[in-house]
């Protein structure tokens, strides 16, 4: 289930700042930021700081965002040192508000949310084990204050969902016949993963290197709530795993450190520790063949593209490793004092 690229909106900067001023009464500086099924804007000098407006895919419903509103206010409240975005409320006191593009016919979600400074991970200067073992540590939370937590929306079907990777998969005959072989292997393993042994509930999904925001050498907050989806919880893990390994040069004993101060705040149990390597190839082949397609359909937004030969490159590195030499990596990491 692709993205169709006629529901992803089109403001001009122009439009967008006309917009933010009728809402919110915010005026400043605008510039766009990347993003894959929506439209983000910067808003700075404005009230107050730093803002992010975000114009929603024309598919994403009210009850969709909300679900991302309410599990944004549960991690802000509960998780003190990994900051989340904040809803701001329009001038009528609504967290999510619809606006009609006359100029494209389409109608859309607006939402609000403050800024958190801090540089993205995967442009992170400073690495090791503190910031290895702070991602870690608030993943693990991220996740521990999300137990539990339930809303009708939660239940859909999304591309990234680990569960689906098959959908993905669909997309491998895109790719040079070595490769094509190669993410294949991946998926095998996929396909042995025993998912009723593993709790399940709602994840963030996406702790990408893009989402991850990271200063003093420590992760301070993370990003967009857009991926979130019931699933196996491990997925969560997984997909920081995935990102935080890549332009590593020893991408597993980094993985390692994460896993480490994982375990520390929200223990795996041990179908957990068994389907975490897989998942985390499996992010990986997921990434290789959606960006292989996205090129396919779209060749003129590199935002589409922006880890895959990363994910290629970290692919070769772990490609010597075996399922049970990064099953004992895992176990004795989780093993640690």
């Amino acid at each position: 289930m692709t993205i169709p690229l006629d529901s992803i909106p089109s403001l001009t900067a122009a439009e967008a700042l006309e917009l933010a001023k009728a809402e919110y009464g915010l005026v400043g500086a605008i510039s766009a930021l990347p993003s894959e099924r929506d439209q983000n804007f910067l808003i700075s000098g404005a009230r107050a700081g730093k803002f992010v407006l975000k114009i929603a895919n024309l598919h994403d419903a009210p009850e969709l965002l909300d679900f991302q509103n309410q599990a944004m206010r549960r991690v802000g409240t509960q998780v003190a040192d990994c900051r989340v975005p904040r809803v701001e409320c329009t001038l009528n006191g609504l967290e999510i508000t619809r606006i009609h593009n006359a100029r494209t016919g389409s109608d859309h979600c607006v939402r609000l949310l403050d800024w958190i400074d801090g540089d993205v991970l995967a442009n992170s200067t400073v690495r090791g084990s503190v910031l290895f073992e702070s991602i870690g540590a608030c993943m693990a939370r991220v996740d521990a204050a999300l137990r539990g937590f339930a809303h009708p929306a939660m239940r859909r079907v999304l591309q990234w969902d680990l569960r689906r990777a098959g959908m993905a998969r669909e997309n491998a005959k895109l790719l040079a016949h070595a490769r094509q072989t190669h993410v294949e292997r991946l998926f095998s393993l996929w396909e042995q993963i025993q998912w009723t042994d593993l709790r399940h509930g709602v994840i963030h999904g996406d702790a990408n290197d893009y989402n991850i925001i990271a200063g003093e050498g420590r992760m301070l907050g993370l990003l967009d709530f857009g991926d979130m989806v019931y699933t196996a919880t491990v997925c969560d893990l997984a997909i920081a795993l995935a990102y935080v390994m890549l332009g590593e040069r020893e991408p597993l004993p980094a993985a390692a450190q994460v896993i480490r101060a994982y375990q520390r705040c929200h223990p795996l149990t041990f179908a957990e520790q068994q389907a975490l390597y897989p998942l985390v190839l499996s992010r990986l082949a997921m990434s290789v063949c959606y960006a292989a397609h996205n090129r396919a359909r779209n060749p003129d937004d590199p935002y589409q593209v922006v880890t895959e030969a990363a994910a290629w490159d970290l692919l070769d590195t772990l490609a010597p490793v075996t399922t049970e030499q990064a099953l004992e990596l895992i176990h004795a990491a989780c093993a640690a004092p």
